[in-house]
């Protein structure tokens, strides 16, 4: 397999695991209120039937920074970091899947919007940048 193949997937699964990993510390938010800056806090966060749930989405994002660091070891960061942007739309699917939020046609027009945009960043041009 070629190193962008590689590198693809690599990208793929750091949106992946960093998507999951924000749609698991919501659901947890969602439990436990806004969260306080005071001595409550690790108490709010470690609560009985919370810790998993807490360290699998701190696990989460270690894996998906493992996976992204793996990917720009294959990729140009030109290319990747738009594609990693994509991830607004997963994170918007699972948020609707896992949680279920209400998302209007107009949120979703713009998280499309924000998506096509990116993946023009990222789709190679034919045009010189000035003075080359």
């Amino acid at each position: 397999m070629s190193k962008v193949v590689i590198g693809n997937a690599f990208l793929l699964l750091s949106i992946l695991f960093a998507s999951g990993s924000q749609v698991v510390l919501k659901a947890l938010f969602n439990e436990t209120g806004p969260l306080k800056a005071d001595s409550l806090l690790l108490e709010q966060l470690f609560a009985e039937g919370r810790f998993v749930r807490l360290f699998a989405a701190v696990a989460m994002i270690v894996i998906a920074f493992i996976f992204w660091a793996l990917s720009l070891s294959r990729l140009e960061l030109s290319y990747a970091y738009p594609i990693a942007c994509s991830s607004a739309l997963i994170v918007v699917f699972f948020s609707v899947l896992f949680l279920g939020e209400a998302v209007s046609v107009r949120m979703w027009w713009g998280t499309v919007l924000i998506v096509v945009g990116t993946a023009l960043l990222a789709s190679p041009t034919s045009d010189t940048p000035p003075g080359s």
